[in-house]
């Protein structure tokens, strides 16, 4: 196949492309001569999924403050845990951050008063 042959299948190729509308790339329009595939009609309507996440969040922040509520409830955390369950979660409200870091949650600590010296 001659350098010319092989040019004239290119343009051909080029000018059977399937793409309707204008070329992504260049913006021109393209060669495509056949119907259009694609109606405005037959398009799915774009959901927002978060709020299902958003709603489980809820659901889960209310589940672990009834759970905290009951070991209260049961005696089953001191004064300072209750406290420093309370300023993480303040914390965690205040600043967005489901997952604070480890230099985080001691900062909270040394907010709350605690140094070195006082644990040992």
């Amino acid at each position: 196949m001659s350098r010319d042959d092989l040019l004239d299948t290119l343009d051909e190729t080029l000018a059977n492309s399937r793409r309707s509308g204008r070329d992504r790339r260049s913006g021109k329009p393209s060669n495509y001569g056949g119907p259009e595939r694609r109606h405005a009609a037959d398009r799915r309507v774009i959901r927002d999924r978060r709020g299902g996440a958003d709603r489980r969040r809820q659901l889960r922040r209310k589940e672990d403050q009834e759970a905290f509520q009951q070991r209260i409830e049961e005696g089953n955390l001191t004064l300072e845990e209750i406290e420093f369950v309370r300023a993480i979660d303040r914390y965690k409200r205040k600043f967005n951050r489901p997952f604070p870091t480890w230099s985080e949650v001691l900062a909270v600590v040394k907010e709350l008063g605690y140094t070195k010296d006082s644990l040992g």
